[in-house]
């Protein structure tokens, strides 16, 4: 039976512009299907969805009300072939994944993010006591986050009432028939999880493919110029992360967090300080409010491609983000800094980075890393660390992953 035998359709389940991004790539690898996006994110970047979808093109549904009559209205109207999320444990994902199932749907979950080297698994009647508490304290923070608008709000409460108890958020510890993971690390650690290994596909990662003309020395030039970066100078940037938009920090933590790095680099006359904020989530208006009291001015970038203000920097800060793993692939030293105990952190303290818990040993590990890499850098390390998280960058992962996906389709697997 071939590809071409039946109407070949993929279901593409989205939150966010990051998957969009990750997903275009396995697409182009995939252009005998009929493709279709179901957008979840309606309630806070609706518009910067409609605009990434519209710009390439997908054909694409918005979804608002939570609820399994919808999402078996959407699969009975479009007979998708197969179900591809970037999640398995957030709302809208658990219910496709689930009603795929229902209906004898293939269903694919492709890893977007690094995880924590210690999670909540909730399995055993104690861990179900901890997470009834977790819970509790998650929904009051859910309540009271003034970032979420009132109908996402409403939304959340109304699945965790209905569907709540029976997942634990773990990621990789959902319904979906196949997870494509980052790296034989990840495997690692859900298979002692207890996540059956049949189920895990080790394939690196679509967002990884496009990294290699990012280490041309050339290329770092050519951005520093084209966004106005002085040539003589070292750029230090530091990639925030939404902390204080999804309830993990407080805004003071954040303001903490900024300004330690600034006053870290307010004796490094040669150097110029960036920062590249997660956007869409994240408000550039929020650190110019922090940044205005402060005696540096630095650089912020918000929608620009990452990669192009990586490429240009010299040394980059990060606490745990997936794009601080594409600056280790890109030859970058990195400072992570963790003041508050971020799980996510733990994952790179011992791959190759300099790793810093207090705020003054920010400054020291800056001038390290800025001023003498070569010997502050543990460049073995750093290299198995990438290859362990993100298997091989060879700019070949979107098609293991657009062959699985065939496979899937076809139920050859």
């Amino acid at each position: 039976m071939s590809i071409n035998d039946f109407n070949s359709k993929a279901m593409f389940i989205v939150s966010n512009t990051a998957q969009i991004e990750m997903f275009k790539r396995i697409i182009e690898d995939i252009k005998d299907f009929e493709i279709k996006f179901i957008n979840t994110e309606v309630f806070s970047i609706l518009d910067e969805m409609d605009g990434l979808l519209n710009k390439y093109g997908f054909d694409y549904e918005n979804v608002d009300n939570w609820s399994m009559d919808l999402i078996h209205n959407i699969l009975g109207n479009d007979h998708p072939n197969i179900i591809i999320s970037a999640h398995d444990q957030s709302p809208v994902d658990i219910l496709f994944i689930k009603a795929a199932n229902e209906l004898g749907l293939p269903s694919l979950t492709v890893q977007e993010g690094l995880l924590a080297v210690t999670r909540f698994v909730n399995k055993s009647v104690s861990d179900k006591l901890v997470y009834m508490i977790k819970m509790s304290l998650r929904m009051l923070k859910l309540i009271l986050n003034p970032y979420r608008p009132f109908k996402y709000k409403t939304s959340r409460l109304k699945f965790e009432l209905e569907y709540g108890r029976g997942y634990s958020y773990a990621y990789g510890h959902g319904d979906s028939s196949k997870i494509a993971l980052f790296g034989d690390n990840t495997k690692n650690m859900l298979v002692s999880e207890g996540v059956p290994p049949e189920k895990l596909v080790v394939t690196g990662n679509s967002k990884f493919d496009n990294l290699f003309p990012f280490k041309d020395p050339i290329k770092k030039k050519g951005f520093r110029e084209k966004y106005n970066v002085p040539l003589d100078k070292k750029v230090v940037l530091v990639l925030t992360q939404w902390f204080v938009e999804s309830g993990v920090w407080s805004a003071e933590q954040r303001k903490i967090f900024v300004g330690e790095i600034v006053k870290a680099c307010i004796d490094l006359s040669d150097v110029q300080l960036c920062f590249k904020l997660h956007a869409p989530h994240e408000s550039e208006a929020d650190y110019r409010e922090i940044l205005e009291d402060l005696p540096l001015s630095p650089l912020i970038y918000t929608t620009e491609p990452i990669h192009e203000i990586i490429c240009m920097s010299d040394v980059v800060v990060s606490v745990s983000s997936t794009a601080a793993l594409e600056s280790l692939a890109l030859d970058k030293p990195v400072l992570i800094i963790n003041l508050f105990d971020d799980e996510g952190a733990l994952l790179f303290k011992d791959g190759g980075v300099l790793y810093v818990e207090k705020a003054d040993m920010i400054q020291s590990a800056l001038e390290k890393l800025v001023y003498h890499p070569m010997e502050n850098v543990d460049w073995d390390k750093m290299e198995k660390f990438v290859r362990d998280e993100a298997y091989i960058i060879d700019g070949n992962a979107s098609k293991r992953i657009s062959t699985l996906i065939r496979k899937m389709a076809l139920k050859e697997i």
